[in-house]
């Protein structure tokens, strides 16, 4: 819904197409010297529909880091084409136009020195050309507080009209390197978004001009006129401009040390650069908590131009070994800042700032995705003999052999879940265990494994299924203690349209639909006959609506299902009279959010995390906790008493003093005993992030389904 934007990009097309070669030596400069790249439509769903979000509800711009949407996915096949040493991402509202001189904290994997000598020099030619036309911009790290778009606190660094500057500039950081331009960074040089002015305000347009230079029109022209402003600026300097791109691949190439950064103003901490190290080992085999997430992983990081090299023979490292076909990401390379900022944990910045522009402050696809990943220090000789691959390794799959009476399918991965679904829509019946078996050769099998007999035909499918996933169905004898899985359930999702929530389960395979409240006020059947279990992240109907608080009762008087994640999970069902004594707190805002450690209290008779290690990690966003559960109600996850943040923005604060210990995941029954219930402080689908957590919410889906 920012259409000036497209409006603008289409002037520049007119301009560049229409005007007759040497008639204009701009343009003129422009057609011999550059090599322009527009992306008229990044988002057609949301064009179409007036929103800032596509079709699946997903905010393209946070997107670039885990590349979940066909449309980000697309842009960033141009991108690594074209190595692009400029990229302006066209966005509003900011009055005065906000072009983006980006605050701290700064991406440590960003090469800051190189960066901030042409973002600087470059929004100084976009600055004169916008004043030129008589428009004012916004420069958050030099402008910062008076125009920098954030709180006016009284008693703060700017209630007098100082302008501080870069030493304390927040606010609007460049911190995550899921925004567009900051992906562009890791793989280019310079990048701006550009955030046009309010056209529905009266700031927007020049001072005294007629109607075709103020409101929509006004942010057009502040559009265009900073692409032009920036091609003729790259025009002009483009020798150096491709040297210092360049610059940035041989410091990578060399794994070069961090230059020292950067000239007064902006010599803050060394603007966040701090070392890479030699390499990051992703184990297969033991060690590794998911052989099929490293290799999603690995392709991960392939698609994106990260070179990655296999172990040729077992390597010894740190009083551990890795196994041969283990995967090594050297930082001797180009992508050296991208492949970083992708494996390692992140950084604990919470006593460094004050705010964040937009959370998750911490994306490591290894913590989040459920791959082990070891880092190898800089200081550390580490030289194993290896092959540089081109695809991830084939992984070993299948049933395990050997006389079976059963086989069985722990639920470790986002993988191991979509295989159970595709066998079960094919009709292949199983059983989920409710407690820990003993397998044939006396090692544990958790609570929430699925068995499946084992006639002929069963193995045959379950063979080939675990072959093409990468996935080992083991041997094992069904315990007493299953539960028939006669379907794959079927969830409805209390939203009011296809959101990230919809795309997440539908991507693990579950037939999940939105369902309002207001649809089940109003509908003359009730939607959730169709259902078997209800996931939801908001609060109980108001009274207004009482037939949809009626047939919610009903439901679980009935024997429906209930996943609920995040405070309003939880107040759904206590306002809901389902249960006594859940009570859930959070800590939000100013973007407190990160990769946070938790500890499986349930163990390996748990059925909603018996596949997880005895310690796991998860996003947070935001941090949230229950301070109370119900009598009815195990926990299965908690906060650990101390280190509970690994990388991120939350400062252990008086408001958070009851986390640390505290429930994060619970399950059990209503009241009444009629329903299964599971509850996550984290919401396990927020956005695509957490594919780590996905395991524990569809064991949950599994075992609420009775």
């Amino acid at each position: 819904n920012e259409y000036e934007g497209v409006d603008a990009m289409f002037d520049l097309v007119e301009r560049l197409v229409t005007t007759p070669y040497g008639t204009d030596p701009e343009v003129d400069a422009i057609l011999d010297h550059v090599v322009l790249l527009w992306n008229v439509d990044q988002n057609p769903d949301g064009r179409v529909r007036g929103q800032r979000a596509n079709g699946n509800n997903f905010d393209l711009n946070r997107d670039f880091l885990t590349q979940s949407q066909s449309e980000t996915l697309a842009s960033i096949g141009i991108m690594q084409r074209w190595l692009p040493p400029e990229v302006l991402d066209l966005h509003g509202y900011v009055t005065p136009t906000l072009i983006e001189a980006t605050t701290k904290p700064h991406n440590p994997s960003i090469e800051y020195d190189l960066w901030l000598k042409w973002n600087q020099s470059r929004i100084d030619a976009n600055e004169a050309a916008m004043n030129a036309i008589g428009l004012a911009v916004t420069r958050p790290i030099n402008d910062w507080c008076p125009e920098g778009d954030e709180p006016n606190v009284p008693g703060g660094p700017c209630d007098d009209g100082s302008t501080p500057g870069p030493a304390v500039a927040e606010g609007w950081d460049d911190w995550g390197p899921f925004y567009t331009p900051m992906y562009a960074q890791h793989i280019g040089l310079n990048g701006s978004t550009v955030e046009m002015c309010n056209s529905t305000g009266t700031g927007c347009g020049v001072p005294g001009s007629t109607t075709h230079q103020r409101g929509r029109l006004g942010a057009r022209l502040a559009q265009s006129t900073v692409v032009w402003s920036t091609l003729q600026f790259d025009v002009a300097n483009r020798s150096e401009l491709l040297h210092d791109e360049l610059e940035i691949y041989r410091r990578g190439v060399l794994n070069a040390a961090r230059p020292p950064c950067c000239p007064p103003p902006f010599d803050v901490a060394n603007n966040w650069m701090t070392e890479y190290p030699t390499a990051h080992v992703i184990p297969l085999g033991p060690g590794q908590r998911s052989n099929a997430e490293a290799n999603r992983l690995v392709a991960w990081l392939l698609d994106n131009g990260i070179q990655v090299e296999e172990l040729k023979q077992d390597t010894s490292f740190g009083g551990r070994t890795f196994a041969r076909g283990s995967y090594v990401v050297f930082m001797n390379q180009a992508r050296r800042g991208l492949a970083n900022t992708a494996l390692s944990v992140g950084d604990d910045v919470s006593n460094s700032i004050s705010q964040l522009y937009a959370p998750p402050a911490a994306w490591s696809h290894g913590y989040l995705w459920g791959a082990d990943i070891v880092t190898i220090p800089r200081s550390a000789a580490f030289a194993p003999q290896t092959n540089r691959i081109l695809s991830p390794s084939h992984l070993p799959g299948g049933v395990e052999p050997g006389k079976a009476d059963a086989y069985a399918l722990e639920l470790d991965s986002a993988t191991a879940v979509r295989t159970l679904n595709a066998l079960l829509g094919r009709g292949i019946a199983a059983q989920v265990a409710l407690a820990p078996s003993t397998g044939p050769d006396g090692d544990a099998l958790p609570a929430g494994s699925v068995y499946f007999a084992a006639d002929p035909a069963t193995k045959d499918a379950l063979d080939a299924a675990g072959k093409d996933a990468g996935l080992t169905f083991r041997r094992g004898t069904t315990p007493a203690a299953t539960e028939p899985i006669d379907r794959v359930p079927r969830i409805a999702v209390l939203t009011g349209g296809v959101n990230q929530d919809v795309w997440s389960l539908r991507n693990l395979g579950f037939t999940a639909e939105p369902v309002s409240t207001t649809t089940l006020n109003t509908a003359l059947e009730d939607p959730l006959l169709n259902y078997d279990l209800v996931f939801n992240t908001g609060g109980w109907p108001s009274a207004a609506l009482p037939t949809a608080r009626a047939r919610l009762t009903a439901f679980f008087a009935g024997g429906g299902g209930y996943l609920g994640a995040g405070v309003n999970g939880a107040n759904f069902l206590t306002a809901g009279g389902q249960v006594l004594g859940l009570a859930a707190a959070s800590r939000g805002g100013a973007g407190r959010s990160g990769i946070v450690n938790w500890e499986n209290t349930g163990g390996n008779a748990s059925p909603i995390v018996g596949a997880y290690p005895s310690t796991d990690t998860a996003i947070a966003d935001p941090p949230a906790w229950y301070t109370s559960i119900p009598s009815s109600f195990t926990t299965d996850a908690r906060y650990p008493n101390t280190g509970i943040l690994a990388a991120g923005l939350w400062l252990l604060d008086p408001q958070s003093a009851s986390a640390p210990g505290a429930t994060i995941i619970a399950h059990g029954t209503n009241t009444a005993g009629t329903s299964r219930q599971t509850v996550f402080a984290l919401n396990p689908l927020y956005r695509a992030d957490p594919e780590r957590e996905w395991p524990a919410l569809a064991s949950a889906a599994y075992w609420a389904d009775r």
